[in-house]
């Protein structure tokens, strides 16, 4: 099989289709008329948006005889346990051996010409960013499982041309906890910022997601084999002003300042809501931390590859707004 000319794909295999990402992903497929099977635990919560076939990645030798039946042309991996819950690595099997699975079924095929690997930003601090694709530094026991992932496609020597993805955060359509969070609470104006922080984030539309992924599938070899892309809009975006941005589009409250003597100890308060049960409270030092750190990731690799991307802030912002008000 000659790769490097076999970049027209017509039938992709994608576990975790029914989450975020992969409900978005099928139904882009979808609409550009290319064959897509979810292969996923659950449902979709999109119905009637390409083939189900309920499986585990967990389980081998189903998720074999999947790949064998639909034979697709490229394969792209999103399944996985992604919450911050999980105590050890065991609590990650989904995340190390699903891998493994993966790789296995992927050898046994004739017909995959390309594999995209979903990991995580997570399997690196936010405080510097890596200088090497094989640099770590998790920060949680998710982000040490997406860790481990990453070396177990490294080492394996697979031969069909693969590429690993990293999305950093990335919201829209079909999203859940905690962006949707994010969403409710400034069109409830509820959400409150750090008085005079400008805080930077590569945050990522979903729309311009896919869309990177799209290209991944088909760009020449040489340019994606064995590589690592960031998967977020370009340029940041200010928190602050995206908030305004959501405002607007719900025409809702003003986003409010509050300075940071107020809000550290509301969120020693949803500390100690969270050790008495509570699993998601408003607001938590964990959460105020993550807030106003800047996560900035050098994109660049990524555009090289992609190009321009189809949706701005405003435009994602605005198809987001109008699928809560549908879906809610």
């Amino acid at each position: 099989m000659t790769y490097e000319k076999r970049v027209l794909m017509n039938r992709i295999f994608v576990t975790g289709g029914s989450g975020f990402i992969g409900t978005n992903l099928i139904a882009k497929l979808n609409v550009d008329g290319i064959e897509a099977l979810n292969y996923d635990i659950k449902p979709s919560q999109r119905r009637g948006v390409g083939h189900y076939v309920r499986g585990d990645i967990l389980d081998l030798e189903s998720l074999r005889a999947a790949v064998k039946k639909f034979k697709p042309d490229a394969f792209v991996h999103l399944a996985a346990r992604c919450d911050l819950a999980g105590k050890t690595l065991d609590d990650y099997p989904a995340n190390t051996r699903g891998v493994e699975n993966i790789i296995s079924a992927v050898r046994a095929s004739d017909t995959i010409g390309r594999v995209i690997f979903a990991s995580s930003r997570y399997v690196h601090s936010n405080e510097r960013q890596p200088q090497q694709e094989d640099e770590y530094s998790p920060f949680t026991m998710y982000g040490k499982s997406k860790v481990e992932g990453e070396k177990i496609v490294r080492s394996s020597g697979l031969e069909i041309p693969w590429l690993i993805v990293r999305p950093t955060s990335i919201w829209g359509p079909w999203f859940d906890i905690p962006y949707k969070g994010f969403f409710r609470a400034v069109r409830r104006g509820l959400y409150i910022h750090p008085a005079g922080e400008k805080i930077y984030k590569s945050y990522g539309y979903v729309g311009n997601v896919v869309h990177q992924l799209r290209r991944f599938l088909t760009a020449p070899t040489h340019l994606v084999h064995g590589r690592v892309f960031y998967q977020a809009d370009y340029e940041p975006i200010e928190v602050r002003e995206m908030a305004e941005t959501i405002r607007q589009f719900f025409d809702a409250p003003p986003v409010r300042e509050v300075p940071l003597s107020v809000m550290k100890p509301l969120a020693w308060m949803g500390d100690g809501l969270r050790k008495a049960g509570w699993y998601n409270p408003p607001l938590t030092s964990f959460r105020l931390s993550n807030l106003r750190c800047q996560m900035v990731y050098d994109l660049s690799r990524t555009s090289q590859v992609v190009g321009t991307l189809p949706f701005s802030l405003e435009a994602g912002v605005e198809r987001t707004v109008e699928w809560m008000k549908t879906s809610n």
